[in-house]
């Protein structure tokens, strides 16, 4: 329940003569009091403010400090220039903060000897409903609470104090204090205060007390004589405390087990004086500003507020340009690795290949030496015998010797140039088919035109080319000289970029049912093009004879 009194200032009615002396300190310090509470203040200096990371003062570079990106505490150490301060780290803090601690309304039992045996204790802790930045202002929240006086006890106290934290600042405000006593039946028995009065009584009720009484009034905000005081402490001083209570004597004396009801109406606003830090554990990447503003004693800002910026820079690896890098790397890497491993590939490749070459070289060289000399020395004998034979029979077969010995020796020959690595050039390719096309058609005894491209850029061939392609046009040239009956035949070599292209040409029968039916090689010879990329073309010519072309690409 809120309620709202009229502010008005007058002096607490229930005051006996006795203390006539302080009626000006008690029309005086309410005035004061309200002048301090109220919404018109000075402004305050700014708070200083010192920030820490992970415990380690940061240096002082005006408003704006970075922080490490991993940072794992960030503190902030204010020294307060005002009353109370809020603060609040824009970015993290939905909303201001401000520390605060207890003030209490007390209700106490004494035993017959007057010492104390029990106390019950209502707190209050940072603001209350309907405060507005001052007692006079302020609507005030009823309470209402029920204690039962425990064994031993005889007489009963009650007050408010703000004896909590030594630093502990603020306003608090009580009104209309009522404690009846309930029979069993939940009756009323008996009534000790009526709206902060003893019933019918005149004597001296409420004093003050504390380290530091001075900082308890009293204000009366409604009119009439019979107005419920107010009783207040405007806690001001971090060190001392004060209290408001009535006198041991003032209520009557209370039955042991009684059920008190008590009811009193209060408004607060409570923070904290000293120094403070802020501490948030953490803090994402980010750029935050630590706020601090000045506040009274009754909370109501002041209108400065003092301003740091602290920069928590994004981690590296969360970055673009760390991906950027780290994907420019890896894509770095997998190409170099890439490129290393064909080259790898490569030449292990190239390794075997020498290795083959080599081979080969070795193979055409014993076929040379050994198997070469072999023949020439059996076409030597059989030359000789057939010359020195006096049996015709026997020359002859001596003659069939000595012409199988050189043909297996031109045999022998062409195998050892295909062998040989040393003419996997082009230049030796085209060289070797003007020969070999030449001896053909001489032994043959017919004639033979060729027209070669001269071949002065060295270009390198494989040996699968060079082999395929020289058994192609020496098959061609022999399907010619068995089967065309021709009496020339033309061959035709250019080179057009890297592309080869020869052309053998007869002017013969041509290509007849029988020599179709038959193949003559031509299903050698495409498969021979097949397995280098090439093609072969046979074109028959109107007046007699075949045009037979072979194009390859060169390796």
């Amino acid at each position: 329940m809120l309620t709202r009194p009229r502010p008005m200032l007058v002096q607490i009615p229930e005051v006996s003569t006795d203390f006539c002396a302080m009626m000006f300190l008690r029309i005086t310090l309410p005035s004061l009091l309200l002048s301090v509470l109220g919404c018109t203040q000075g402004r305050a200096d700014s708070a200083s403010i010192e920030v820490f990371a992970d415990g380690i003062k940061c240096p002082e570079s005006g408003a704006h400090i970075t922080v490490p990106h991993n940072i794992k505490e960030l503190r902030f150490d204010v020294t307060p220039t005002s009353p109370r301060v809020r603060y609040k780290l824009e970015g993290l803090d939905p909303d201001w903060k401000e520390r605060t601690d207890q003030m209490m309304f007390l209700f106490r039992f004494l035993n017959h000897e007057g010492d104390l045996i029990s106390q019950e204790g209502f707190p209050v802790s940072g603001t209350s409903p309907g405060w507005q930045g001052s007692v006079a202002k302020s609507a005030f929240v009823a309470r209402c609470e029920v204690v039962t006086v425990p064994p031993a006890a005889e007489r009963m106290t009650v007050g408010m104090s703000s004896a909590g934290a030594p630093t502990l600042v603020g306003v608090y405000a009580v009104s209309g204090i009522t404690v009846r006593a309930m029979d069993e039946d939940g009756k009323l028995a008996a009534v000790f205060l009526e709206d902060s009065r003893v019933p019918n009584s005149t004597a001296p009720l409420w004093g003050k007390s504390g380290t530091h009484p001075s900082m308890a009034s009293a204000l009366n905000l409604e009119d009439g004589d019979t107005a419920s005081p107010v009783l207040v402490i405007a806690d001001d001083d971090v060190k001392a405390h004060a209290d408001w209570f009535t006198g041991v004597q003032a209520l009557p004396k209370v039955v042991p087990g009684q059920a008190l009801k008590l009811r009193w109406n209060e408004a607060y606003s409570t923070g904290m004086g000293d120094p403070l830090s802020a501490v948030y554990e953490r803090p994402p990447a980010a750029t935050y500003r630590f706020v601090v503003e000045n506040l009274s004693l009754a909370g109501v800002p002041l209108g400065s507020r003092s301003v740091v910026s602290v920069k928590v820079p994004t981690p590296y690896w969360r970055n673009v340009w760390f991906w950027l890098a780290c994907a420019v790397f890896v894509s770095g890497l997998s190409i170099f690795s890439g490129r290393f491993l064909i080259r790898n590939r490569i030449n292990r490749h190239l390794r075997q290949a020498q290795l083959i070459a080599d081979e080969r070289l070795r193979i055409a060289r014993d076929l040379h030496d050994d198997l070469g000399t072999r023949l020439s020395h059996i076409s030597l004998l059989g030359a000789y015998a057939e010359s020195n034979s006096p049996d015709p029979d026997a020359r002859a077969s001596f003659g069939q010797i000595t012409a199988m010995s050189r043909e297996l020796i031109g045999a022998l020959s062409e195998t050892v140039w295909m062998l040989n690595p040393k003419n996997n050039q082009l230049e030796t390719l085209v060289d070797y088919l003007c020969r070999l096309v030449s001896d053909l058609c001489r032994l043959a005894e017919i004639r033979c035109r060729i027209d070669a491209m001269s071949v002065t850029e060295n270009v390198s061939i494989t040996h699968a080319f060079r082999h395929n392609v020289s058994l192609a046009v020496k098959e061609i040239v022999n399907n010619a000289l068995k089967h065309s009956s021709a009496s020339e035949i033309r061959m035709t070599i250019i080179v057009e970029g890297r592309l080869l292209k020869i052309t053998v040409v007869d002017n013969g029968v041509g290509m007849t049912p029988e020599a179709r039916k038959s193949g003559l090689g031509l299903e050698s010879i495409s498969q021979r093009m097949k397995s280098v990329r090439g093609k072969c073309t046979m074109t028959p010519i109107d007046d007699g004879g075949l045009n037979i072309s072979l194009e390859v690409p060169i390796l």
